[in-house]
């Protein structure tokens, strides 16, 4: 009797001691305080041209991402969790730049993508983020369809092909008498859009332009700038990017053609300057960011990124670094969500709000297409500097 209670008492005793066990093992009268899990990082596509012909403006858009996020995620994130870039290389080319958005939505399952620097390539992804629902921010294409296809998924935070051939035409119409020009484009939607808006605002206001067009990755413009001098413009408009450009303006140079340079934001980085080598002298310009900026956040971006690269940022740089700010703005506004594409959603309701926001190129807008009022800056190239023609300085 005594053997068989002893026996009732020890396994009672187990018992209790598997139970606490167990009550312990799920967290209940646990002494050391529950292991919290670290939020998930936000992760974001950058999908631009980091090899082919336009990879200098493509490792300027990654280094102002670059810097942004380092500078967001140093300050505690947004909402508490790291954001995380993901870059795609679409080497200018639309074909491989869908590829990329496919993969950055689909595998990668990014909450938004920033990019591209090409209108076409932009034009190509914009099918995949409509279809698949995914917030774009576009820092620098500049094709108006991008914003007049009713696509309600991107968001442009820099000025459009006709926004920045007004601007500059203005200038020339108000400073100069020049109403004969050549328009030479590459042709491509970037090219071809901003060779419409001069030919509309040259019908509009008076005067009489040729154009001839070129591709991508040309080296030789002899034939064009020869029909060109025999047309004896007052001024010549380049609708093209850095690589083509300094060509055709050392060729220019060569056939000792009499007239005017001009050029858009491909043509006022110190990249084109560089290959350029003082054939660009002269060449009056569209620029979206320049470094003499008052703005006191364009200064403090220039110090850092300075202070980070050992070289002053572009325009590329500074509108992707924006674009990455405008997207935490609306990070930071947006409910929480269950998955990935209730976070997207709520991102895009978020940026389609976006009004007022401070930025590197001044403050920003977006309008029900998603495009920002943006100005453009017009500089003039001397002797490897820059001077800002328009606006003069207060």
């Amino acid at each position: 009797m005594l053997k068989q209670k002893t026996k009732s008492l020890c396994a009672f005793a187990l018992a209790g001691v598997m139970l606490a066990s167990l009550v312990a093992g799920c967290g209940g009268g646990a002494k050391e305080p529950a292991k919290t899990a670290a939020k998930e990082p936000i992760k974001f596509g950058i999908i631009g041209p980091y090899t082919g012909p336009n990879a200098k403006p493509g490792q300027s858009m990654k280094q102002g991402v670059n810097l942004a996020v380092e500078e967001i995620n140093k300050a505690g994130g947004v909402k508490g969790r790291q954001l995380v870039a993901m870059f795609e290389d679409d080497a200018s080319v639309p074909a491989q730049s869908v590829s990329a958005t496919e993969k950055l939505i689909n595998k990668d399952e990014v909450a938004f993508l920033i990019g591209t620097f090409n209108s076409s390539t932009t034009l190509a992804d914009m099918k995949i983020i409509e279809r698949d629902k995914t917030p774009m921010m576009v820092p620098i294409a500049v094709a108006i369809e991008i914003t007049e296809s009713g696509n309600k998924w991107v968001f442009r935070n820099s000025a459009t092909n006709p926004m920045q051939a007004e601007q500059l035409m203005n200038y020339i119409y108000k400073q100069t008498k020049q109403r004969k020009f050549a328009v030479l484009h590459e042709n491509t939607d970037y090219g071809k859009g901003l060779m419409i808006a001069v030919e509309s605002y040259i019908k509009k206001n008076g005067g009489s332009m040729i154009a001839e067009s070129y591709s991508i990755g040309d080296t030789d413009f002899y034939a064009q700038l020869t029909k060109i001098k025999n047309n004896a413009p007052e001024g010549l408009i380049i609708c093209g990017n850095l690589s083509e450009g300094s060509q055709i303006t050392r060729q220019f140079k060569e056939l000792g053609i009499k007239a005017q340079l001009y050029g858009f934001g491909g043509l006022s980085s110190y990249d084109f300057n560089n290959v350029a080598a003082g054939s660009n002298d002269g060449l009056i310009a569209t620029s979206y960011f320049e470094n003499a900026s008052p703005n006191p956040l364009a200064q403090n971006f220039i110090k850092a990124y300075k202070a980070k690269y050992n070289v002053d940022p572009d325009m590329f740089a500074a509108a992707i670094y924006e674009s990455v700010y405008i997207a935490k703005d609306a990070i930071e506004k947006a409910g929480d969500a269950k998955d990935i594409a209730g976070f997207r959603v709520a991102l895009r309701d978020q940026l389609a709000k976006t009004k007022d926001l401070a930025g590197v190129q001044g403050p920003t807008t977006f309008d029900a297409k998603g495009q920002a009022d943006k100005q453009v800056m017009i500089i003039q190239w001397n002797k490897g500097q820059k001077s800002i023609l328009f606006p003069k300085a207060k």
